[in-house]
């Protein structure tokens, strides 16, 4: 049984600063459609992985310049590890994208992966960052 179970949004994942959880919602809402698009079969999912997936890797490198700035404006002591799971993520999207391609793995295989992913990376790293938000006026 493949895990095609949507994520629902909610304020546990919140770190209590707009732009970067109007960000983390954009990023759920893309894993989702392509958690949606495994559903209706291979060929959909395929297509439409090939056709999106881009797009949520430039979004994806955009919000992570983004906590990086917020990140470094306020001195966050754990920058330079936070930014090395970025470029890590980043990494293994490449590396899995470049399997797919090879014809060795599935889309929901990508999905599972980017839900897993981005839902630890909020709950866990974005989480331990989120405190230091309230020394910037938004």
């Amino acid at each position: 049984m493949k895990d095609y179970e949507q994520v629902q949004w909610s304020e546990v994942y919140s770190v209590q600063y707009k732009a970067i959880d109007d960000q983390h919602k954009e990023l759920v809402r893309m894993t989702n459609e392509l958690l949606g698009a495994c559903k209706k079969g291979s060929n959909k999912a395929d297509t439409f992985f090939m056709k999106t997936i881009q797009g949520a890797v430039n979004y994806a490198k955009t919000h992570f310049a983004t906590e990086e700035v917020y990140m470094d404006k306020v001195a966050y002591p754990e920058y330079q590890l936070h930014k090395k799971e970025h470029e890590g993520f980043v990494e293994e999207v490449l590396r899995q994208l470049k399997i797919f391609e090879e014809g060795k793995s599935e889309p929901i295989e990508f999905a599972g992966f980017l839900k897993n992913w981005l839902l630890n990376h909020i709950a866990v790293s974005d989480k331990k960052y989120a405190p230091y938000l309230s020394a910037i006026k938004e």
